[in-house]
């Protein structure tokens, strides 16, 4: 399959969607007891199997778009230090200096090494131990292990998917499956780079509601009806699943242009549907045809989360569209997804916290939902590689 003929798969489900005012669905309506979303022990639990013990996706190829880049991240107070080294390889390590545990390096850019702050201990984009400040004060010491601690990590298809902890080594292949794999490939994003830094939101509700908000659009026409729903269609969405990720596709209000054309005649398909792909357990993707956002939720205890968005904008841009990505990045960020989403997920608490209502519903025109929640209601599944 080509890009093109996904893109026109997608709009035909979507088409026939609005002409029979339907959805996708599961058979079922599901209930999830509230204490999977405020228990301090399944929480440890979920950080323990789900993302100190399990791969994750940590950026976007882009991120790292030549040799000799670096790129930094913070996840569960694991400072990350990714680089691109000579050979092109991406590489992973606790951003941590072996002197002090200082940390070394910050934001991103380009260097042949880099120098922890404290006492200039200089390290290479592999890793080693190259410089130290006054070595005989250190005359003796084995310096092969005193470079930076690696971390597993591999790259393809877009991404670079990496553990936080030493351990077994990471497959982007076998982590997002062949038919995953395959169908990002289409989609032709590892050298679109960042648009601009990485903005941290900080949102007052667990991770797993926060997550929730991307995974559904069945919320649109209500809280979004002055925003979102002006420009895509609400409640109506393609749901596949992937393994354990998923991929929802909505409509764009322009869509309704295709309906003269026969499918076989659509150009540009793509420009009036939203691809989306929560990858498992805690990353979101949306593409768009001029820019990706990149969404990672983050638990902070059961009764918050952090929220990592970078946008990453196409090559070669036009002016004309580069100019609308200009109005609307900060858009999606302040207004709909701070203003809305974020501010309707704090509004679980304290509510959920008292008990009082014992269940959480997903409805069976929430898919997407329901699949991802299954597979963290229980993290010992995980464990056992169920």
């Amino acid at each position: 399959m080509s890009k093109l003929e996904l893109d026109r798969h997608l709009a035909r489900r979507l088409l026939d969607h609005l002409e029979h005012r339907t959805t996708d669905m599961v058979d079922e309506v599901m209930e999830v007891p509230s204490d999977v979303f405020t228990s301090e022990e399944h929480y440890r639990d979920e950080v323990e199997a789900l993302f100190l013990d399990h791969p994750i996706v940590l950026t976007l190829s882009g991120s790292l778009p030549e040799t000799g880049s670096y790129h930094t991240i913070d996840m569960f107070d694991t400072p990350v230090l990714l680089t691109r080294a000579a050979d092109g390889r991406v590489r992973s390590f606790a951003n941590v200096c072996a002197h002090r545990s200082v940390r070394v390096a910050d934001g991103c850019g380009r260097a042949r090494r880099l120098a922890c702050p404290f006492h200039a201990w200089v390290y290479d984009l592999e890793g080693n131990l190259v410089g130290v400040p006054v070595q005989d004060g250190f005359a003796g010491m084995d310096r092969s292990d005193k470079g930076l601690v690696e971390l597993p990590v591999d790259e393809g298809h877009g991404l670079i998917v990496g553990r936080l902890r030493p351990g077994a080594p990471v497959d982007v292949d076998q982590y997002l499956g062949t038919a995953l794999a395959a169908e990002l490939d289409l989609l032709d994003f590892a050298d679109w780079e960042p648009y601009a830094d990485t903005h941290v939101h900080a949102v007052a509700a667990n991770w797993k509601t926060t997550l929730d908000t991307y995974r559904e659009n069945y919320h649109f026409d209500h809280l979004h009806r002055d925003t979102l729903a002006r420009y895509a269609f609400g409640g109506v969405l393609t749901f596949n699943a992937f393994g354990p990720h998923v991929r929802n596709a909505s409509a764009i209000k322009t869509i309704e242009s295709l309906r003269a054309t026969p499918d076989h005649e659509w150009v540009e398909p793509g420009a009036h549907v939203s691809h989306q792909y929560c990858l498992f357990p805690n990353t979101c993707v949306s593409f768009d045809a001029r820019h990706i956002e990149l969404w990672q939720i983050l638990p902070h205890g059961p009764h918050g989360s952090e929220v990592l968005h970078t946008v990453y904008k196409r090559p070669d841009l036009p002016d004309a569209e580069l100019a609308k990505l200009v109005e609307m990045a900060p858009w999606i960020c302040e207004t709909v997804v701070d203003g809305e989403d974020f501010w309707v997920a704090g509004r679980t608490e304290p509510g959920i916290s008292t008990g009082v209502v014992r269940s959480v519903v997903f409805g069976r025109n929430e898919p997407a939902d329901r699949e991802s929640i299954t597979r963290v209601d229980r993290p010992a599944r995980i464990r056992s590689g169920d």
